[in-house]
């Protein structure tokens, strides 16, 4: 299989996570204002990090898996499995040394980040079955030329 690393072609998962990133910023601002009129200082300050952890996950990624999947479709596997575990202990870390402090409320925090990721995730499987769906009716532009 080639490889893309020398050259300026972005991966599929790269585009999706770039995507999800633009995807997220509005609906982020939207969670950043609920959050604060929910709970003040302390909801604006835990919806900004859990916003700032779900773009930075979605980018580190995608970022990730397209390189590992460059190599082999098991690689590309074993980078999500292992992202995943990441996300997951950097998360348990930072609530086990955080969860005492005034300026995090945990609710708003899990919520802003399962709101976000589940929004975000939404929308781009929508649209990556829309493409799916209607690519033969849709043709790319580079077709129809």
């Amino acid at each position: 299989m080639a490889s893309r690393s020398n050259s300026n072609i972005i991966s599929v998962e790269q585009s999706m996570s770039k995507h999800m990133v633009r995807l997220g910023l509005p609906v982020s601002v939207g969670i950043v204002l609920i959050s604060t009129i929910i709970a003040s200082y302390s909801g604006l300050i835990s919806s900004l990090i859990a916003v700032f952890i779900v773009l930075a996950n979605f980018t580190a990624v995608g970022s990730a898996i397209g390189r590992a999947t460059d190599n082999s479709p098991i690689a590309g596997m074993v980078a999500a499995i292992v992202s995943f575990f990441v996300i997951l202990l950097a998360l348990t870390v930072f609530v086990v040394l955080a969860h005492n402090q005034t300026w995090l409320n945990l609710r708003i925090f899990g919520i802003s980040m399962i709101a976000l990721h589940l929004i975000v995730s939404g929308l781009e499987a929508r649209r990556v079955s829309g493409k799916l769906a209607y690519s033969g009716i849709f043709p790319n532009k580079k077709e129809i030329r």
